[in-house]
């Protein structure tokens, strides 16, 4: 059983959909890589206990726009938040926490990237209705 067979239940809940895109698509290119960074991030870090599941979350998303230049992850991480039932104002509120400890320049990059996010959902969602 692979990393991604392994942690399907919580990849799923973060991208439902992404173990298979990971499977058919990461994975035959990059095995080893995909099966560290599945391991690590599903396998280790998110099953970890001492902190919830969303409060882990907003932890990892303040790191990775600290960070900059992540935008992919970035974006996967934001809209995975929602996924997981994260508010808006939550994650808005975590971009606060980054401007006062890793600069204003990162936090406003990262809130571009979910007001995209936010405003793609909201596009789609009158066409749902």
């Amino acid at each position: 059983m692979n990393e991604f067979q392994k942690n399907e239940d919580l990849i799923e809940r973060f991208a439902p959909g992404s173990t298979e895109w990971g499977q058919k698509n990461f994975r035959p290119v990059f095995p080893d890589l995909a099966e560290k960074i599945i391991g690590d991030i599903y396998g280790f870090a998110y099953r970890r206990p001492g902190l919830d599941l969303k409060t882990r979350h907003l932890a990892s998303l303040a790191a990775i726009t600290a960070m900059g230049g992540c935008e992919n992850q970035l974006n996967f991480q934001l809209r995975a938040a929602l996924n997981l039932g994260i508010a808006p104002e939550e994650v808005r509120e975590m971009f606060i926490q980054v401007a006062v400890f890793a600069g204003n320049a990162r936090a406003i990059n990262g809130a571009i990237v979910f007001k995209a996010i936010l405003d793609e959902r909201a596009a789609v969602k009158p066409e749902q209705e």
